[in-house]
């Protein structure tokens, strides 16, 4: 008896939990309709490459399928981890991307390979603490021996065996991580890079931390001090100390309005200043290495700043700001953005952004604009593949809470 009542009272918390978000305003039912039949979409979809030597998006569409629900023993699902898995280790979207899957998938039996991941992005961080498109490290061959180790887990960007069938459920607990695996920088990336690769090396670490992978220390303060120093406006108090409120309301949850562009740093914006997508990715980013550092999160006045921006800037149909590319255009990269903006709701831990219920909003926006096909493309560039994929991640509130997880010991 008293297990079924712990068992109600868990689930009690958890649905108030969601009920205080909004997540229960949206049809859960309409959601898992849409995300079902774009699944169904991306099965037989192009896998477009884009600049800079990415090939295709092939881990993009195995994170959007694993995270959507279909299983790794889905024969569209196996093709794109084989082929993920036989892929070298090149380009910094598609390590971040591998990283991902393969802790979502099985983070004991990938570790070695997720460890691989980890040592391309300590390598490729820029002297400044960004990350460009990314370049290979020879560095990847020296995985860490002892303790148990999988033979089917690829050494040096060669193929390897799929994962064996799984049951897999979104919700499920992942494998408890016995192996703790050091990396430690074997060479130095360029010296600057882009807001977009870094945001998403962020994620790439987290997943690697996650999974037991021991990121450098030095890694995460150099990162950290390139987003401090690069919020837009500048100031030069903040870049001194960026942990102390300055400027009024960023002692309260509201902040200050700063945001971030694409590239330049200290408060010089090509095009005049922040906007929507790399806001909301670097506030993310910074919460993920307060997470891994063990601080709290909350009190990060950056992140207060950002998120400060994004309220005064709301949207969820344009990528404010404008942004940088496509002459500005209102729906340049516009799904991209809302997967930004899921991440940081749901690794800062809130429903809201200002007084913005981010979920519901963007879920009645997403439901609406589904094709016929399953598929989505409200963006600038059009690229179908990529829209379906953000949107499904959105949908589906991919991306897990940091205080879930088993390898870090983030703080609230």
């Amino acid at each position: 008896m008293r297990i079924i009542v712990g068992v109600f009272l868990v689930a009690g918390v958890a649905w108030g939990r969601q009920e205080a978000k909004g997540f229960d305003m949206v049809d859960s039912a309409k959601v898992d309709a849409a995300i079902k039949k774009g699944c169904d979409f991306l099965k037989t979809a192009a896998s477009p490459g884009a600049h800079r030597g990415i090939k295709n998006c092939d881990e993009l569409i195995a994170l959007t399928l694993i995270e959507g629900g279909v299983p790794v023993t889905d024969p569209a699902v196996e093709k794109y981890l084989q082929a993920m898995l036989a892929s070298p280790l090149e380009r910094t979207y598609n390590v971040v991307l591998t990283a991902m899957v393969l802790e979502e998938v099985d983070r004991v039996k990938y570790q070695d390979r997720i460890w691989q991941c980890a040592q391309f992005l300590v390598d490729n961080q820029c002297a400044n603490g960004q990350w460009a498109y990314g370049d290979p490290t020879d560095a990847i061959k020296n995985v860490p021996t002892g303790g148990s180790q999988r033979k089917d887990v690829a050494s040096g960007g060669g193929a390897a065996a799929p994962p064996k069938p799984v049951d897999y459920n979104a919700d499920r607990i992942k494998p408890k991580v016995l192996r703790k695996l050091p990396v430690a920088r074997t060479k130095q990336g360029p010296p600057a890079g882009d807001n977009s690769n870094s945001q998403y090396a962020a994620l790439g670490l987290r997943a690697c931390y996650d999974a037991g992978i021991k990121i450098p220390e030095d890694v995460i303060l150099l990162a950290k001090k390139w987003w401090y120093d690069s919020q837009h406006p500048g100031s030069e108090e903040k870049k001194k100390n960026p942990d102390v409120a300055t400027g009024p309301g960023a002692a309260d949850i509201g902040g200050t309005p700063r945001g971030w562009c694409y590239q330049d740093g200290y408060g010089v914006c090509k095009g005049g200043g922040a906007y929507g997508s790399m806001t909301a990715g670097a506030c993310g980013a910074i919460v993920i290495y307060e997470y891994m550092q063990g601080r709290e999160w909350k009190r990060n006045t950056a992140v207060k700043n950002g998120m400060a921006w994004l309220a005064a800037n709301w949207s969820v149909t344009e990528n404010k700001g404008p942004a940088e590319v496509h002459e500005g255009a209102p729906n340049a990269y516009v799904y991209y953005y809302l997967y930004a903006v899921e991440r940081l709701g749901m690794l800062y831990d809130t429903g809201k952004i200002g007084g913005h219920l981010w979920y519901p909003e963007g879920a009645k926006v997403l439901l609406d604009a589904q094709k016929a096909d399953g598929s989505w493309e409200a963006s600038e560039p059009k690229q179908p593949t990529w829209d379906t994929c953000f949107a499904i991640l959105f949908l589906k509130r991919a991306t897990r809470p940091l205080v879930a997880t088993e390898g870090g010991g983030g703080k609230k």
